[in-house]
């Protein structure tokens, strides 16, 4: 058939791929030993592209006896290095008493993250948000009268004695960049000063980062970051969900998010563009899920995720930040933002769930493995992409056209992939029939129809071995050899069949197991050999020593342990095969005796902030109170599956723990509840008096429905 009689018949879309000019350097970085730079292109070290994958980990949010981990389990998900906050008010809560001990040693911290084999990215204020009481700032500060977040002599000095002290915590860490302060958008001569007092104090990396959302001026230097969140609690209970949102799940050249933030800035921001656009496209706050505040409760599904990810490295993203990657629990009372400070929002007091990947005892959600898939790539092929460009389509359709197809190119004039997002929260994106790319006459795929919810990498003019793809219609996760020639794995994209092209001889044959598997031969020799797995099967496999693990459900760490919470399988490709692994043995969890005392009574009264918004109920007299029994030296995860508005566990007048209800299972770990000999739950029953937005039909009454103890197993997987 010919390409016009094609054309006739298909919805062919063709995008011209120049090859890139040479990236220029443009240095915003110290220059130091570590070989680091930043061209205008990519991340580079030693003269070679990288791709870094961070996510942020509060390490004063997470108890100590977890960070290792929840470290593990992010360095088996795929990041290459942790970022965390140091929020001031945690470590000064009384002006001269710093502590830096316990769950507040950040050295400590610095040090199992090594161990773990991530790199650290330090963001040290002195203000943060990050949810957090006056931004982070001690209350001691923020009631001073001074003119904060200024080049304000008095207010500089205090910040110059906590950088001093910082500075001692960090001396000798390697660190790949820092952050002063957070979301400044007129402030660009206060972030200048800041960094040189921080490194006239030793504090360094070889890149300095600044936000750059909400057309931030971003001083000279500094490496502009952005972000981008799949819903927003800073949104209004009523308002629907978050449309400027949106804007984060097409493929586009923006690099801003107006949305960010948006409740903590005011009018009359200056655009940076101009300071920003030699830099290349680099994040460190794409949403791994989301807060809930008390009047805006959010559940983002790991589609939703992993789909807002794909989209930035069709965007052209050449750093993929994650905030948050794993949850939190403040380490005291009174942290936490809320209305008594002024805030727009108002939170519970020590729970800082996001909904993240990796949740604050270590255990993981859907969301981590949808992720790791992508990290798999880019551990592989991440360093190639990195070099490539985004090429967009001179139709590209962007917010809020909800019909056109999402889509663009990455490449480097000889190969790539082309990206599509077909997948948008709480909206149901149109199929697309008879779909051809055509890549600047490098490559023509055939024509397909994409569902809706589709996303995906495909890639084209990919070297596997001796081989080279010309099209494959399934996203690469990962390469090893494997019955001596190379093994390309890939992931079929649900609803399409995946097929491929080659320079060599194609036979697809019995694979012995899961996939397909498909060999590319030449004179009747393999040369190269292409595993298709089904998306589930892709996102339950890992390399462990160069050898193909499949683990469904467990964490994968590099030294081949594999944990696992419930049932357990393994299996490992072998010369011979899928062959299945000894799993560890079955650990069951131990139900949880509940006796209620007390049913709930009426819903209290609203509550409204000076912001307009619901505020967290002040009187519990009426809320539904359960004694739960859990033995005080036991170690497992305690899991409750409850309904009702807001809930608080005590021991005594000691606050444990604390939930707001978004149908996911609150869970307070072992850390949390250290020595109590007795834990009563009290739950305020729904649906609340003041306007509040659920992530599903808004709770009645209130009860604990399940309570139970989570055991996990462990197996080598050899």
């Amino acid at each position: 058939m010919s390409r016009e009689v094609l054309k006739q018949r298909t919805h062919w879309i063709d995008v011209p791929v120049p090859s890139p000019a040479p990236a220029a350097d443009v240095r915003p970085s110290a220059g130091d030993a570590s070989g680091v730079t930043v061209t205008t292109r990519a991340i580079r070290q030693a003269d070679a592209a990288v791709f870094p994958v961070s996510g942020e980990m509060h390490y004063s949010r997470v108890p100590r006896a977890r960070w290792a981990e929840v470290l593990r389990a992010a360095r088996a998900g795929g990041l290459t290095h942790v970022a965390t906050y140091v929020l001031w008010n945690h470590h000064e809560p009384q002006r001269g008493e710093v502590d830096f001990t316990g769950d507040l040693d950040l050295r400590a911290f610095a040090v199992e993250a090594q161990r773990a084999g991530l790199g650290l990215i330090l963001r040290i204020g002195p203000y943060a948000h990050a949810e957090a009481r006056h931004g982070g700032l001690p209350d001691w500060l923020a009631d001073s009268g001074m003119p904060l977040r200024t080049n304000d002599p008095d207010y500089l000095a205090v910040v110059d004695a906590w950088y001093a002290r910082l500075a001692v915590e960090v001396a000798g860490i390697p660190l790949l960049s820092v952050q002063v302060d957070n979301e400044l958008y007129d402030g660009a001569a206060h972030l200048e000063r800041l960094r040189e007092m921080a490194e006239a104090h030793g504090i360094g990396a070889p890149i300095w980062t600044a936000t750059a959302w909400g057309g931030a001026q971003v001083p000279a230097g500094a490496l502009p970051v952005y972000g981008g969140y799949p819903e927003s609690f800073w949104a209004d209970a009523d308002a629907g969900p978050d449309l400027r949102s949106f804007s984060n799940f097409y493929p586009s050249p923006r690099r801003d998010d107006d949305s960010i933030g948006a409740d903590h800035r005011g009018g009359g921001v200056v655009s940076a563009r101009d300071a920003v656009e030699p830099y290349p496209f680099a994040t460190c706050e794409l949403g791994g899920g989301m807060a809930s505040a008390y009047h805006r409760r959010l559940d983002v599904p790991a589609s939703d995720v992993s789909a807002l990810a794909l989209a930035k490295l069709a965007s052209g993203s050449v750093w993929q930040g994650y905030y948050m990657y794993a949850d939190g629990r403040n380490p005291r009372r009174h942290l936490q933002e809320s209305h008594e400070t002024g805030a727009p929002n108002d939170f519970v007091e020590l729970a800082y769930d996001f909904g993240a990947p990796v949740q604050v005892d270590g255990m993981v959600r859907p969301s981590w493995f949808a992720l790791r898939r992508q990290h798999l790539l880019l551990k592989r092929w991440g360093a190639a992409l990195a070099e490539m460009p985004a090429s967009f389509p001179v139709d590209a359709v962007d917010s809020p056209d909800v019909t056109g197809l999402r889509w663009s190119v990455r490449s480097d004039g000889r190969s790539g992939f082309v990206f599509v997002v077909n997948r948008q929260p709480g909206v149901e994106l149109p199929p697309h029939e008879g779909v051809a790319f055509e890549i600047g006459g490098i490559a023509t795929f055939p024509a397909v129809d994409i569902p809706s919810g589709a996303a995906f990498a495909w890639p084209f003019g990919l070297a596997v071995g001796d081989a080279t793809l010309t099209w494959m219609t399934a996203q690469p996760v990962t390469e090893l050899v494997w019955r001596e020639v190379p093994l390309l794995v890939a992931t079929e994209t649900p609803g399409i069949r995946g097929a491929l092209d080659a320079d060599a001889d194609i036979v697809e044959v019995e694979p012995g197991g899961r996939g397909r598997l498909v060999e590319l031969s030449r004179g009747g020799m393999v040369v190269a050999r292409v595993l298709l797995l089904a998306e589930v099967d892709a996102d339950a496999v890992a390399i462990v020593d160069d050898e193909l693990v499949w683990a469904p459900g467990g964490v994968v760490s590099a030294d081949g342990r594999v944990t696992f919470a419930g049932p357990s399988k393994i299996e490992m490709l072998t010369d011979a095969g899928w062959r299945a692994v000894a799993p560890a043995a079955s650990v069951d969890d131990e139900a949880v005796t509940c006796t209620i005392e007390r049913e709930a009574g009426s819903v209290p009264s609203a509550v409204v902030g000076a912001s307009g918004r619901a505020s967290v109920p002040l009187d519990w007299s009426d809320a539904a109170v359960v004694q739960v029994s859990v033995a005080p030296d036991d170690d497992r995860t305690l899991a409750l599956d409850w309904h009702g508005d807001v809930a608080r566990m005590w021991d005594g007048d000691r606050l444990v723990a604390d939930a707001l209800w978004t149908g996911r299972p609150w869970r307070i770990p072992a850390e949390a509840r250290a020595g109590a000999t007795s834990l009563r739950v009290e739950i305020l029953p729904g649906p609340p008096a003041a306007a509040v937005h659920f992530p599903a039909d808004a709770p009645v009454g209130a009860a604990i429905e399940r309570a139970q103890l989570e055991g996990r197993a462990a197996a080598t997987g050899r």
